[in-house]
């Protein structure tokens, strides 16, 4: 019924809509700017579900250590460094990947393994811990510092980066998150406790 009015009143209006003065080609109604603004839209009732947070499960956590085996791989295999530390000294690492173009745009998988090393770094520099993170979208693993609702999606920041063209420039990036990571942080610390 709601739907039906407001066919009508765009219909039979009249003169409540401004009018189109290119030459009647198109016969939509448009609003003016006064007239959008103070139409009564509905309101949005769209409820968003909160993210599921558990425990990462055994395939998860399968996954994070097969994608840590592919960076130590490439990382011996394409630049002769042994040892990742999964501290901010693996930094220079990641960019050395990058620098050298040793991976290609469409190596998704093994971007995604980079951001895995990287959270590993997050999550030991920034006190975050490796969480399994599911909404409407599907499940993911993420980082979160203690029981918050603050959350880092590491494994495909490079992957995304990549796709999109976007220089990387993996300590300030890191620095970017730390920032981010401090701020919030710093605000759960603020809330009152209960």
């Amino acid at each position: 019924m709601k739907y039906l009015a407001l066919a009508f009143v765009l219909t039979f209006s009249g003169p409540a809509f401004a009018q189109d003065n290119s030459g009647g080609q198109d016969p939509t109604p448009v609003m003016t700017p006064n007239q959008l603004k103070h139409y009564p839209f509905a309101p949005d009732t769209r409820q968003e579900k909160p993210p599921v947070i558990k425990d990462l499960s055994v395939t998860q956590q399968y996954y994070l250590t097969r994608d840590r085996r592919m960076f130590k791989d490439l990382a011996a295999r394409h630049l002769g460094i042994l040892e990742i530390h999964g501290d901010k000294t693996d930094l220079s690492t990641i960019q050395q990947l990058y620098d050298r173009h040793i991976l290609k745009d469409n190596q998704v998988a093994q971007w995604q393994a980079v951001g895995v090393v990287f959270g590993d770094i997050l999550a030991n520099e920034l006190d975050l811990h490796w969480v399994s993170y599911a909404d409407e979208k599907g499940v993911s693993t993420a980082l979160q510092w203690k029981n918050t609702k603050n959350f880092v999606f590491p494994v495909t920041m490079f992957s995304k980066r990549i796709k999109f063209n976007e220089k990387i420039d993996a300590k300030a990036i890191y620095d970017k998150i730390a920032r981010d990571v401090k701020d919030f942080i710093a605000y759960e610390n603020s809330k009152p406790t209960e």
